[in-house]
């Protein structure tokens, strides 16, 4: 549900996208424990109704779409871990240090 609701709260707004996934980390233990009153509260922070965020966690056809996502994900892409990376086709496991990173990608520059 909270990833449904970050979606259709940000519609295409990146930006809008990332700061509801930040109240939603931040709030984790208590969405978990007090799932609808949490992401209400949440959903208001952010400025969307209190209908609205009811309206937005049943849409089935976005649930039916991230659903779809997760699926192509695990089947096709092989993602089981996270985090996971594609640096030019390549997948990486786990998580990796910035300097990995940094080296990684001034070597495909340099090619």
């Amino acid at each position: 549900m909270a990833s449904v609701l970050a979606r259709c709260i940000a519609k295409d707004d990146a930006g809008k996208y990332f700061a509801v996934i930040d109240m939603l980390f931040k709030e984790q233990d208590e969405w978990v424990v007090k799932t609808m009153a949490t992401l209400k509260r949440i959903g208001k922070q952010a400025g969307t109704s209190e209908h609205s965020v009811e309206t937005c966690i049943t849409d089935q056809a976005l649930f039916d779409k991230l659903s779809a996502d997760e699926k192509f994900a695990h089947e096709v892409l092989k993602v089981n871990a996270t985090p996971t990376f594609f640096i030019n086709g390549e997948r990486i496991k786990g998580a990796i240090s910035f300097q990995e990173f940094d080296r990684q990608i001034k070597q495909l520059l340099k090619n």
